[in-house]
């Protein structure tokens, strides 16, 4: 068996996502992965996985969106580097995996190229907005106007994260049976908690990821204020690319001894560092009108058995606080996030309970059971027809 991964995005946790899928898969099949020249998991595919450096950077990420520092020319020569798609058929895949989500971009060259008739063509979508054209989040809803006028390719199987993704696709029209439930892996490439030899310091709260405004990070600050007045050392590291909002950076330069910042894109190599000193783990993200489905920095921070204050946005009331591993508030409401992360700071024995079970469902969660689950249904797919798919395979091509 012999699958073939596209890779949409240069950036953000989809490349992760990927690395950690065919490391796994490659123990059972041949892998190749299409990507762009560079991402940010190039150092954390496995040796024996081809790595096709087919397609050009896009040079687009939501922070430099959120930023305005992108380049036309660059978005256009990125985006038309994806007419490679035409040279898969040379590598003879028996299956191809769009694990980022079926990017316009990939779903109008594949489409061109007929790769959906060659062979089956599975996609794993990490987000399923409930209203795919809110003004309330101009990315998305640029992205859905573009596949309104992309022709639709036959996917044989989408996959998602979570049963309500699934409700909203069906509602959409998918057919029931053709979509996929499958979790998000708890990320095992940046280490685990036996990576860590060190005791978190006190009271340290960690924002990882990109610093964008659906990110929450204003309501964060207004909550860590809040919080200052009953536990005046509580720190927060702010660990991600993007630019902090002006009245973020008025509330930090106030109390700089309560900040720690750290506004770059963080290597690989340094994530475990900055999750070994964290107390707990935030995600204050509003609420995005969409099924999100997972986050990479939930899925690191069950890896490295760490309590969560999260929003209720998504499914993270489920993921979080449904399986013990920390609390929930609404969005946007920092008086409640405060007193979340407040009763988690100073509950040690509910701060271990909670560190526990995030542990348990790093085990539930594991890349061997996820991958175990993708080995499954790729195998079910090519004993369906198979003979119809190699007539289909020879008379296309």
């Amino acid at each position: 068996m012999h699958i073939l991964y596209t890779i949409g995005q240069s950036t953000g946790g989809l490349p992760h996502y990927t690395a950690e899928l065919a490391n796994c898969i490659a123990d059972h099949a041949d892998v190749t992965v299409f990507k762009p020249r560079e991402t940010s998991a190039d150092d954390l595919f496995r040796d024996d996985i081809e790595l096709v450096n087919a397609f050009e950077p896009i040079g687009i990420s939501m922070p430099s969106l959120y930023k305005f520092e992108v380049s036309p020319l660059d978005i256009f020569r990125g985006l038309y580097s994806y007419d490679a798609l035409r040279d898969i058929v040379g590598y003879d895949p028996d299956i191809i995996h769009d694990s980022t989500g079926l990017f316009p971009q990939v779903k109008f060259f594949a489409k061109l190229h007929g790769l959906d008739e060659y062979c089956p063509f599975i996609t794993t979508r990490h987000e399923v907005p409930v209203n795919r054209f809110s003004f309330s989040r101009p990315p998305v809803f640029a992205e859905e106007m573009l596949n309104l006028v992309i022709p639709d390719i036959h996917e044989e199987r989408t996959v998602v994260h979570t049963k309500r993704q699934k409700e909203v696709l069906v509602g959409r029209g998918f057919d029931e049976e053709d979509v996929v439930v499958i979790p998000h892996g708890a990320y095992s490439i940046f280490g685990d908690v036996e990576d860590i030899d060190r005791d978190p310091e006190e009271n340290t709260l960690l924002f990882f990821g990109n610093i964008v405004p659906p990110k929450g990070l204003d309501t964060l600050v207004e909550a860590v204020e809040i919080l200052r007045e009953e536990i005046p050392d509580v720190k927060l590291i702010i660990a991600g690319d993007g630019q902090l909002p002006r009245d973020v950076r008025k509330i930090v330069n106030r109390s700089p001894e309560n900040y720690e910042l750290h506004l770059r894109f963080i290597p690989n190599e340094e994530v475990k560092e900055f999750f070994a000193r964290a107390t707990v783990v935030t995600m204050p993200y509003r609420s995005q009108q969409g099924t999100k489905g997972h986050s990479g920095v939930l899925a690191t921070a069950f890896s490295f058995g760490k309590p969560v204050v999260a929003s209720t946005a998504s499914e993270f009331p489920e993921q979080i606080e449904g399986q013990g591993c920390g609390l929930v508030v609404p969005p946007e409401e920092p008086a409640q996030l405060a007193t979340a992360l407040r009763d988690v700071l100073s509950d040690e024995k509910s701060r271990s309970v909670m560190a526990q079970n995030s542990l348990r469902m790093k085990e539930i969660l594991s890349w061997e059971n996820v991958s175990s689950q993708y080995l499954d249904l790729y195998e079910s797919i090519l004993r369906e027809d198979a003979p119809e798919r190699e007539r289909s395979k020879i008379n296309t091509f």
